[in-house]
């Protein structure tokens, strides 16, 4: 009788298993996506400060991005641990502009749940000093937003990307 139970509880348990990998598998590969178009009144209001920001980033409008993260916003990156503050949050916008004159971000998929919105991404464009190799890095960001402003941007991607 033990014997049978163990076995039907290992069962169960790789059966489980079996099921979080393929939920992971298709989520990681977009077949299992909700988009903002298809999201809550709440989450669409969440997600508002975050398609902003994207559209001031291709038009490299640095005070307009600044205006979407609040006051006290944090960013967190592989080159940044910790920078606190819009105005020095702008600072790493307009290093990148300069840095990457024609840089343009290309949305993969925008996901929200509450107040946080997930976002892949391609960074698209060419160093100042190297126009003939173009630059393309994928990049995830999971963005905290409160009362219409950004407060918390959490950013993974390669730092091994040029």
């Amino acid at each position: 009788m033990q014997v049978a139970l163990t076995t039907r509880v290992r069962a169960e348990h790789l059966e489980m298993k079996a099921t979080k990998i393929i939920l992971l598998f298709l989520l990681a590969s977009g077949v299992a996506t909700t988009t903002t178009s298809a999201a809550s009144g709440a989450d669409a209001k969440s997600s508002d400060p975050v398609q902003r920001k994207f559209a001031a980033f291709n038009k490299h409008d640095v005070d307009a991005i600044e205006q979407i993260y609040a006051s006290d916003a944090t960013l967190r990156s592989p080159d940044y641990p910790r920078l606190t503050g819009n105005s020095r949050i702008a600072d790493t916008y307009r290093k990148i502009f300069d840095a990457v004159p024609d840089a343009k971000d290309e949305l993969e998929t925008l996901e929200t749940s509450s107040n946080h919105v997930y976002v892949q991404y391609v960074l698209t464009g060419h160093l100042k000093d190297a126009q003939d190799k173009p630059l393309s890095v994928r990049i995830m960001s999971v963005y905290a937003v409160k009362n219409g402003h950004i407060i918390d941007d959490t950013t993974y991607y390669d730092r091994k990307m040029p």
